[in-house]
């Protein structure tokens, strides 16, 4: 008998989880575009919003009724720990290319490699004295004029004596810097790394290159054109007098009036104005991150991000199974309706990023498989009556896996939606949850 319910969950499972494999044929086929998806993307979200509200802490009363103020504090922790746990593991796998399973979250991620790299950037810039005198939205327009590109191990970036054109910031890498000597004799005089500026002197005083700039390894570089930094040096005053003053004095004996903003007030002010007014994160910036992530790994990694997305699901499907009040119906269709959408936009995704569509198609097969393993795991685990301390381990894994999926609704599936459908996300979010109730009513 023990043994056919697990079965029973097992395949509740793998029905909750067929609409991934299901939604990713028909975003590959169908290809709908970015309303319609976000439409979907908000409409499943309603049903699971409904599903966990309802059936998961829906409960919660009631318990608290029978057990007292404990079963309260052990969803609370539970559901605490869900939320930190998703977003750790969903940061790391981040990381290491998961970002890639969906559009939003893959502008997130970059959007938040940017500000990382651009404090950086401005540790270094603070230090000299003309870009201290260039106010927060200059700063920001800069940034936006700047191109990204690539230098191979030991090839030159520039050479001593060239003529000035840009600026470099290291994105990733390093760069040697050697001068040329008498009797051609070179030296190296410094070897920068991640978010060291070089090459500004040429630009900020018209002056050649006083040294070459050598790659060592692959390095990625940002680079701004002497264009744009002179057609946003015309926008503020007293830069080209600053400029003067500079080219007056030893590059490495520059002074700081005391009547200058401090280096650090510079920062700090800049970063707050690009926190509030947020970097453009465009398809192009999204598609040159996924280039220089390795493909298995980050094939892995998307994998495994989709993966925790659904373990919380399945283990709330295999307690529900051997619960005295049966499978949810409402649940189960909160959660086959939230995996359509999901699979739909994250396959496109993916598609976008280069990963073939076979690869595709078996990921999300092999997900379809492990929920309903997740599912008979987790009716094989639980009893249908606990009671005792076990009783509240059970409701703090409740609130645990209830904890996960809120947060993963939250940081995933409606900023996907939003993205792209704006205002049609409210009204397809309530549908969800009114189609969830409905099923509540009548399935």
């Amino acid at each position: 008998m023990f043994e056919s319910v697990v079965f029973v969950a097992f395949l509740w499972g793998a029905f909750s989880a067929v609409s991934l494999p299901l939604g990713s044929i028909l975003g590959l086929t169908w290809k709908p575009n970015q309303k319609i998806n976000s439409a979907f993307m908000a409409y499943g979200a309603g049903a699971l919003l409904f599903a966990l509200s309802i059936e998961l802490f829906g409960h919660v009363p009631h318990h608290v009724e029978g057990h007292g103020n404990w079963a309260l504090v052990a969803v609370v922790l539970g559901a605490l720990a869900g939320g930190k746990l998703f977003d750790t593991l969903n940061s790391q796998l981040n990381d290491r290319g998961a970002f890639m399973r969906k559009l939003s979250s893959a502008k997130r991620y970059v959007s938040y490699l940017k500000i990382t790299r651009y404090k950086n950037m401005l540790e270094k810039m603070s230090r000299i004295t003309a870009f201290r005198i260039i106010p927060p939205d200059k700063i920001a327009d800069l940034f936006n004029s700047l191109d990204e590109a690539v230098a191979e191990d030991n090839k030159p970036v520039f050479r001593q004596g060239d003529v000035a054109e840009d600026m470099c910031f290291i994105i990733s890498g390093h760069i040697d810097i050697i001068i040329h000597e008498a009797k051609k004799k070179k030296k190296k005089v410094a070897t920068l790394g991640p978010g060291d500026v070089f090459g500004e002197m040429g630009i900020l005083m018209g002056l050649p290159r006083t040294a070459d700039a050598i790659a060592r390894g692959d390095v990625r570089l940002y680079k701004l054109d002497k264009i744009a930094f002179d057609k946003i040096s015309k926008d503020v005053p007293g830069l080209k007098e600053e400029l003067k003053h500079l080219a007056k004095k030893r590059l490495n004996e520059l002074t700081v009036k005391k009547t200058e903003e401090s280096e650090a007030d510079w920062r700090q002010r800049t970063l707050d104005y690009l926190h509030k007014n947020h970097l453009v994160v465009t398809q192009d910036d999204v598609d040159k991150e996924v280039k220089h992530k390795d493909a298995t790994s980050a094939g892995l990694a998307i994998w495994l991000g989709i993966l925790i997305d659904g373990i919380p699901e399945s283990i709330i499907i295999g307690i529900l199974a051997v619960s005295p009040g049966g499978m949810s119906t409402a649940f189960i269709a909160g959660v086959f309706l939230a995996n359509l959408p999901e699979a739909m936009s994250s396959s496109v995704a993916m598609s976008n990023g280069g990963m073939k569509r076979n690869k595709i198609l078996m990921m999300w097969g092999s997900l379809c498989l492990m929920t309903g393993i997740g599912a008979a795991i987790g009716a094989y685990s639980f009893p249908a009556n606990p009671d005792g301390l076990y009783f509240y381990f059970i409701l703090a894994v409740e609130g645990l896996a209830a904890g996960a999926m809120l947060t993963m609704i939250a940081e995933t599936m409606l900023p996907e939606a939003y993205e792209h459908g704006g205002s049609i996300v409210g009204m397809a979010t309530l549908l969800g949850f009114l189609s969830a109730l409905l099923v509540k009513i009548y399935g």
